[in-house]
């Protein structure tokens, strides 16, 4: 899939080299449908001009907007990432701790193979969301021009999800966001809250600034002819360390992983996603979002979501 994605710069090109590669015998058909979900045809519920009138409306329209320092967007074209600042108050913080704490009560810690994991999918869409507590985890100016300097203006909100690790869980093997390797045009971007103060110890993100430009996926890597071993320590990695309330965004084409919790506390972070407007989104959004959610938002909201 990185080979033929990587092939050309145009969806026209990727197709073209993706229909080579399905007249071979020994084609696999999982690539094949799953790149066809990418270049068949543009995947946007609502015409483009929606968020174009968002990102005007936000002062996001012209590329050279000053919501975001030069400095900060050259953190995200050379390293991947930017380090948004604190974003959320401490009021805020703690009534989002509370109802993360009381969601998974609810729903339990989350899918097995997550094992000392606390997740909760879709946050921002469900009735936890109601009164719009949430509504900065996708809304927040400084993240929307950040997923706008990588993405361009056609941008929707994809997904969502709580994420918390508990004392000795967290780790994971080093991963990108997306299903291949990407040079180029990136396509997702993902953003990190910081619910709980992330430190060296309690689990924070480990990041290896750069490799959003490699084109490669750390799970087909190799290193000294043998497959790259994911868990290991990856050359040149650091960690995101930040106050509670702060927000890491990130081009998701940038290798990073959660590393073990080595406290007696939680380690709380909600993700927020985004991908490109024509793109597939990993969450149906008309499906899951919750009514009053829905009937709440207006039009600006509902063009990031990419929902009528």
């Amino acid at each position: 899939m990185t080979e033929i994605w990587n092939a050309a710069d145009s969806d026209a090109g990727r197709r073209a080299a993706l229909d080579e590669y399905a007249k071979r015998a020994d084609a696999h058909p999982r690539a094949v449908s799953l790149l066809e979900m990418f270049l068949d045809r543009p995947l946007n519920r609502l015409p483009l001009t929606e968020i174009e009138y968002a990102m005007d409306r936000l002062g996001l329209a012209d590329e050279d907007n000053d919501v975001l320092s030069r400095a900060e967007k050259e953190s995200l074209d050379r390293d991947g990432y930017v380090n948004l600042g604190r974003l959320l108050d401490a009021d805020q913080l703690q009534e989002m701790r509370g109802r993360y704490d009381a969601a998974i009560e609810e729903e339990g810690a989350g899918a097995a193979d997550k094992k000392g994991i606390g997740r909760v999918v879709d946050t921002v869409v469900k009735p936890m969301n109601q009164d719009g507590l949430l509504d900065p985890i996708f809304m927040h100016p400084r993240l929307l021009a950040a997923v706008r300097h990588v993405l361009g203006v056609h941008l929707k909100y994809i997904g969502s999800n709580y994420h918390c690790a508990m004392p000795g869980y967290g780790h994971q093997g080093i991963h990108a966001d997306f299903v291949w390797g990407v040079k180029g045009e990136p396509q997702v971007v993902n953003a990190v809250w910081l619910i709980d103060e992330f430190t060296e110890e309690n689990g924070a993100t480990r990041i290896v600034p750069g490799t959003h430009r490699s084109g490669i996926q750390p799970i087909t890597d190799v290193v000294n002819g043998a497959p790259r071993d994911l868990n290991a320590p990856v050359e040149g990695e650091v960690r995101v360390i930040g106050c509670a309330g702060s927000c890491f965004a990130y081009n998701a084409h940038l290798w990073h992983g959660g590393t073990q919790n080595c406290t007696n506390r939680l380690r709380r972070a909600q993700h927020a996603f985004f991908g490109r407007s024509t793109r597939p989104s990993s969450t149906d959004v008309p499906a899951v979002i919750d009514r009053q959610v829905y009937e709440r938002l207006g039009r600006v909201e509902r063009a990031i979501l990419d929902i009528a």
